[in-house]
């Protein structure tokens, strides 16, 4: 029984996130309907909030953080490998050794992130 906890939370998560989707989904629609009557009235549509407030998502934040994040991660990843294969014991003595590097990946990953994060910003202050 302990080990349907996890699960049943898995799946509450998923179920929140789809209501929420449906919810979207139902809002929309519903706008989309009363634009199709104020279209058939003859009534001047005015800017959807919806689709201003969407235009305005900001991508080189979230470039700025994933950048940072993978970096944390491949940072994280080999320290931890590190100390791992550093100290030896019973239970980690079939790490073979150099797998430490593996958190060489995810910091060039994040590296990218950063550079494509520079090199946007560069442009938008042209």
């Amino acid at each position: 029984m302990d080990d349907l906890g996890p699960a049943i939370m898995i799946v509450a998560v998923i179920g929140f996130f789809a209501f929420q989707q449906w919810l979207r989904h139902a809002r929309r629609l519903m706008i989309h309907r009363e634009r199709l009557v104020a279209l058939e009235k003859g009534v001047e549509l005015r800017a959807v909030e919806q689709e201003v407030t969407r235009s305005s998502w900001n991508v080189q934040r979230v470039l700025l953080l994933s950048g940072l994040c993978w970096i944390a991660l491949g940072i994280g990843t080999f320290v931890v490998l590190n100390a791992l294969l550093a100290h030896p014991s019973e239970l980690v003595k079939e790490i073979p050794q150099g797998l430490q590097w593996l958190g060489v990946a995810p910091v060039g990953i994040g590296l990218a992130h950063l550079i494509v994060y520079a090199v946007g910003k560069n442009k938008e202050s042209r």
